[in-house]
């Protein structure tokens, strides 16, 4: 089991400590999870710099730039993966393929496949799929088209008064800014050619959630519906906590709508994470922002929420044709960062 951060993926880098503490806090409610469950041995790795979680039965030290090197040769001494990775600068799909690569020599990787993976790691495919599909989502411009001045003239035209500058396939609130204007983002994406990295999205108001589900062969289930906190300075956003099933009102909106991404996606596997935001002014609709294919934030929370063990759900749905979800209990739970 592999939590990027924790597990040496920034070892050549700077640790920044809330970084570490969210990874940490994740890497550990997995850990409890797949220890409860009495069935396994595990290998995990650490960065050098951190202490290796007692909760493993080995952990694989990673000194400064050996990650690649450290996880190559941890996965040629498993018989099941599971990662946790950022969608950053193509982490995540990066070490997917490495993973795709070890099944054929009988690793079972317990996550997605390669198309689901690519959909959840890019925000244009992501937009273009969820169009598609007919589920709502806010339109996505890439950088290089605002430098074309008929298009940033069409945009302008939309009398759309904040504005979202993303990276293409950044994980979370990582490096979104937010603008009063269309004209402030584009001065600033012209800079050291973010242009061509990053997309311009409308500002939209609303709750921001988010909901966990599971997904196998098309087929999907809602696990939790959870309200996220942000904080917001300086035109940044930042994750502060989570209310695990703090959106209950909505659960059977989120459930549709889940149904509707494993659909989409028939290839998406085990636990899913889908961002929302609920225009409250209009109706209380609900647009998808992102599909995370990968244990996200939430997750932390989840074997309280439920009542039971999420790693077990997530293993079971992986790993049996024939998984029905159980009866689940809907708890409040908060998870503070």
């Amino acid at each position: 089991m592999c939590e990027f951060i924790t597990g040496g993926g920034l070892s050549a880098e700077v640790l920044p400590d809330s970084l570490a503490n969210e990874g940490a806090m994740m890497r550990d409610a997995l850990l409890r999870d797949l220890v409860a469950l009495n069935q396994f041995e595990i290998i995990t790795m650490h960065d050098a710099r951190l202490v290796p979680s007692a909760l493993a039965t080995r952990s694989i030290v990673v000194e400064s730039g050996q990650f690649k090197n450290a996880f190559s040769a941890a996965l040629g001494q498993a018989e099941l993966v599971w990662l946790i990775a950022p969608e950053s600068d193509g982490t995540l799909l990066e070490l997917s393929e490495l993973c795709y690569e070890n099944h054929k020599n009988g690793a079972l990787f317990l996550g997605c496949g390669f198309d689901a993976m690519l959909i959840g790691t890019s925000k244009t495919l992501c937009f273009e799929a969820l169009q598609a599909a007919n589920i709502h989502t806010l339109p996505v411009h890439a950088g290089e088209d605002l430098m074309q001045s008929a298009y940033y003239e069409s945009l302008l035209r939309q009398n759309v008064r904040k504005w979202v500058a993303k990276p293409e396939d950044g994980a979370g609130c990582e490096g979104i800014q937010v603008f009063d204007s269309l004209h402030d983002l584009k001065h600033w994406i012209v800079q050291d050619d973010r242009y061509l990295h990053y997309l311009a999205q409308p500002y939209q108001q609303g709750i921001v959630a988010s909901f966990s589900m599971l997904c196998r062969d098309g087929k999907g289930w809602l696990l939790s519906c959870n309200q996220q906190h942000i904080a917001s300075d300086d035109g940044k956003f930042k994750l502060t906590g989570v209310t695990v099933n703090g959106m209950l009102p909505y659960w059977q909106r989120f459930e549709t709508i889940a149904r509707k991404i494993a659909r989409m996606l028939p290839d998406a596997l085990g636990y899913v994470g889908v961002d929302v935001i609920v225009d409250t002014e209009n109706n209380n609709k609900i647009y998808v922002l992102e599909i995370n294919p990968r244990l996200t934030t939430s997750y932390v929370g989840l074997s309280a929420a439920l009542n039971t063990n999420p790693a077990k759900l997530i293993l079971d749905c992986v790993l049996s044709d024939q998984f029905n979800m159980p009866l689940l209990v809907r708890k409040q739970v908060e998870i503070q960062l």
